[in-house]
């Protein structure tokens, strides 16, 4: 998946991580079942108190599995923190089975749970088939245990459910990001249809005007001899003519300044080498989304022209993340008044976007950060 959109994806999860825990967790109250198997048997006090506080522990390690790792981490491929709370339960779990026996069974579609929303599919199914096995196996090895077809037919229907859930979960986000890509790609094509049509009117315009001024200027020429003050004003139409041509213009492309970072690193680079100053430049752009590539082209442009113009440096490094780019030289240090208008006008595009823009010298140079949240 684009990491752009992940990371958009993995932001909402995780602002919803704080309720959705809830729903995993609710369904301990089943553990109501041992607890009263327990209380109900004619084990010692000692022993009751044990087993109850291994299923309050193992409910306590569950809820913090739920906070940490079940809701529901679909694109997160490092499962290791998943994969230590569940060895963590099966301990408990065998650790319990001396006192509560067979009821112990009741704690595994917790283990389930956790297999198939914390670990996939494949771990859930795993999970599945090794609690069956035991559920079968038991009654044969383990003294006091006796088969229960209920239990295994309860631990299929639960197990199924959980896996027909977490495909449904895994279409759902397919789907966000499906809809996230086509987005972004309407909004791309949209920007190119804007293009070229203020590339249509730019077209227009300059080939009426310039057919105009064309044929008044070589009016003028013609009548310079022959009829001065007719040349004069066909001259100073043609003046005017240029200026209003000149402000269509720029009124029609000033949609269209918008740099591109690709093409501003690589005029970077040039003006860089250029001035005899070693350029460090990313090459690797595919992290960056095209809402913050623009802004990074500004600062760019803005910041590498001063160092060009004012640093003196020896050397000058872009970093750039989807998160921030900076710019760093070696030179003399740029304080804020050597950029002008162009920081001011810098600091309101990144103002525009939510970031931060700052100026700093580094001891050695200076460098300009911008940072979007």
């Amino acid at each position: 998946m684009n990491t752009g959109v992940l990371a958009r994806l993995r932001a909402r999860g995780n602002a919803q991580r704080d309720v959705r825990w809830a729903f995993a967790a609710v369904w301990l109250v089943f553990l109501g079942y041992p607890v009263a198997a327990l209380l109900s048997s004619d084990k010692s006090a000692g022993a009751i108190a044990y087993g109850l506080a291994i299923i309050a522990l193992f409910a306590g390690i569950y809820i913090a599995a739920c906070i940490r790792v079940i809701p529901f981490r679909l694109d997160d491929p490092d499962h290791r923190e998943a994969a230590v709370f569940l060895v963590v339960l099966v301990i408990v779990v065998a650790a319990s089975v001396p006192v509560i026996g067979q009821a112990a069974m009741a704690m595994a579609p917790y283990l389930i749970a956790l297999s198939v929303f914390g670990l996939g599919q494949r771990a859930g199914i795993a999970m599945v088939v090794a609690i069956v096995v035991v559920a079968l196996l038991g009654p044969q090895v383990v003294p006091g245990w006796d088969f229960d077809g209920g239990i295994v037919t309860a631990i299929l229907v639960s197990g199924g459910a959980m896996l027909v859930a977490r495909n449904l979960q895994i279409r759902e986000r397919e789907r966000e990001f499906a809809e996230h890509r086509k987005r972004e790609l309407d909004e791309q094509l949209a920007v190119i249809a804007e293009r070229e049509r203020v590339a249509r009117d730019v077209h227009d315009i300059l080939g009426h005007s310039l057919t105009v001024i064309t044929l008044k200027s070589e009016l003028a020429g013609r009548l310079v001899d022959i009829d001065p003050d007719r040349a004069k004003l066909e001259l100073a139409e043609l003046h005017s003519l240029s200026r209003h041509a000149l402000a269509e213009v720029r009124s029609t492309v000033g949609g269209l300044r918008t740099p591109d970072l690709r093409t501003e690193l690589a005029s970077a680079r040039t003006a860089l080498t250029a001035a005899e100053i070693e350029a460090d430049l990313p090459t690797d752009l595919a992290d960056i989304s095209p809402a913050r590539s623009a802004l990074f082209a500004w600062v760019v442009r803005e910041s590498v022209t001063n160092v060009v113009r004012h640093s003196g440096a020896r050397r000058c490094v872009v970093d750039v993340a989807d998160g921030h780019i900076e710019v760093v030289d070696d030179g003399c240090g740029i304080d804020e008044h050597a950029f002008g208008n162009g920081l001011r006008g810098l600091t309101e595009r990144v103002d525009a976007a939510g970031g931060a823009l700052s100026v700093r010298a580094t001891g050695t140079g200076t460098a300009v950060r911008v940072t979007l949240g």
